[in-house]
């Protein structure tokens, strides 16, 4: 199992509570991306806010527009049962959390990223395969011992 806490982004752009509504919309426009965890001073989680909040929910600062129920992790979980979640709830973000701090954000473009860039290469023969989770058994040679490593550029 590869944790999040090896794949997840750890600087994370967050808002406090009583962040202006025009900040929020001025930051997520710069910084081109589509949400952001709503944090107390302590780095507790409190909600997300995204750009369809900005849009389409009328107030002022952050805590007035924000989602206030929050799907969250813990840095140790397995970035398979995050893209899972990911995917079932159909969110785009996850706060990653250490005793209910904010410590990292996992995004689909993270996971993604991971998919994209690691494969499994059982130890035996050598044959690689993408996947999140470690394959049970080589197709090749049967060999149960795999490595994960980075993937090599596809031409």
């Amino acid at each position: 199992m590869v944790p999040v806490k090896d794949v997840m982004t750890t600087k994370v752009i967050s808002f406090h509570e009583d962040t202006p509504v025009e900040e929020i919309a001025s930051r997520l426009s710069s910084k081109r991306i589509t949400g952001a965890p709503v944090v107390t001073e302590d780095g507790f989680v409190i909600g997300i806010v995204s750009e369809i909040d900005v849009i389409t929910k009328r107030g002022t600062t952050a805590k007035e527009i924000m989602s206030a129920r929050v799907i969250s992790i813990t840095e140790d979980t397995g970035i398979d049962d995050a893209a899972r979640l990911l995917a079932g709830e159909r969110i785009r973000r996850l706060p990653v959390l250490r005793q209910g701090k904010l410590v990292g954000l996992l995004s689909r473009s993270d996971v993604l990223d991971f998919f994209a860039t690691r494969q499994w290469a059982c130890r035996s023969c050598g044959h690689a395969e993408h996947g999140l989770e470690q394959p049970e058994r080589c197709p090749v040679c049967s060999g149960t011992d795999f490595a994960l490593e980075r993937a090599h550029p596809r031409t």
